[in-house]
């Protein structure tokens, strides 16, 4: 066992991922950044964020830099890279409030091409929420400039732990088992 960026002990939970195994808190990495279940057993954010933080007005702020081995051009990040890195953060600041959600919908503007091995700053906010609905927004910057680099918007929807369980049925239901491939 380890122990989070909140303190909280990092348990083993019984299928490996925490997202469904009922924790009511995500595995963290000591600067605080949520683990999704590929990066947990890795030990840390495998897309290059190194710091994220809930601010006073509620608006969550990422510390990153585009790995190496997501360069797409000459020292520039795949835009692959940069798409996932928006989903993955706009994702984190529902779970900064402690609910579990889903992507329903993603929008990317590439402004600029992002530089590999530099650091990077995200800012990620809610415009408003309905129901179930969260409505995020977030710009990646360049500091110290703050030259604007990407820009996405979205809607997740919250979900409580059974949503895996109910994919996993699904999925089940679709036939294409592991053993017929």
């Amino acid at each position: 066992m380890s122990t989070t960026g909140t303190g909280k002990t990092d348990a083993p939970t019984p299928n490996g991922h925490w997202a469904g195994s009922g924790l009511s808190e995500p595995p963290r990495t000591a600067g605080g950044v949520t683990l999704c279940g590929g990066c947990r057993a890795a030990g840390s954010c495998r897309l290059g964020v190194e710091r994220e933080r809930l601010d006073e007005e509620g608006v969550a702020r990422f510390e990153l830099s585009c790995p190496r081995s997501h360069e797409g051009g000459p020292d520039v990040a795949h835009g692959g890279w940069t798409a996932a890195v928006l989903d993955d953060c706009l994702g984190h600041l529902p779970l900064l409030h402690g609910v579990m959600s889903v992507t329903a919908e993603l929008t990317v503007s590439f402004v600029k091409p992002v530089p590999v091995e530099r650091p990077l700053e995200l800012r990620v906010w809610a415009d408003r929420r309905e129901g179930s609905r969260w409505y995020i927004a977030g710009e990646l910057t360049l500091p110290p400039g703050g030259a604007v680099l990407a820009r996405a918007s979205g809607i997740w929807v919250t979900r409580d732990h059974s949503h895996y369980a109910r994919h996993a049925q699904w999925l089940a239901g679709q036939g294409g088992d592991a053993e017929d491939r």
